[in-house]
Formats: C-alpha cells, structure tokens, sequence
C-alpha cells in the first residue's frame, strides 16, 4: 500500500486585525517609530547594536507619554 501525500491548504490571515482599540496605539507606535528612524539616521551604530538602541528608545518614548 504507498502512502498518498495530502496537501492541505488554509488561509492564515496576516498583517491588521479588526482591532479598533489598538488603532491609536499603533498610530502612536508608528509616529514614535518615524521620529526615532529620523533622530537615529546617521549614527555609526550598525547591526545588532543598532536594532537594541532603537528599540530602547522607542520604549522609551512610549512610557514617556
């Protein structure tokens, strides 16, 4: 008896949800984000370096208010 290979499609929904009550949090998000590309675009950070001081500073920015 051979084994019959099945392909078993689904869809996965990707990207925004329906989720109003993130709306303002991912604005917020998305201006602070914005600001801190702009503040951070000619520093000599490079990789792995670069990625954890801008998150931290988005953090940051976000607790801040």
């Amino acid at each position: 008896m051979s084994k019959e290979l099945k392909l078993v499609l689904r869809e996965t929904p990707t990207g925004k949800g329906a989720t109003p009550w993130l709306d303002s949090y991912r604005e917020k998000f998305a201006r602070v984000a914005k600001e801190v590309a702009a503040e951070m675009k000619d520093t000599k950070l490079r990789g792995a370096d670069r990625v954890r001081a801008f998150n931290a500073r988005v953090s940051r920015r976000l607790k801040e208010g």
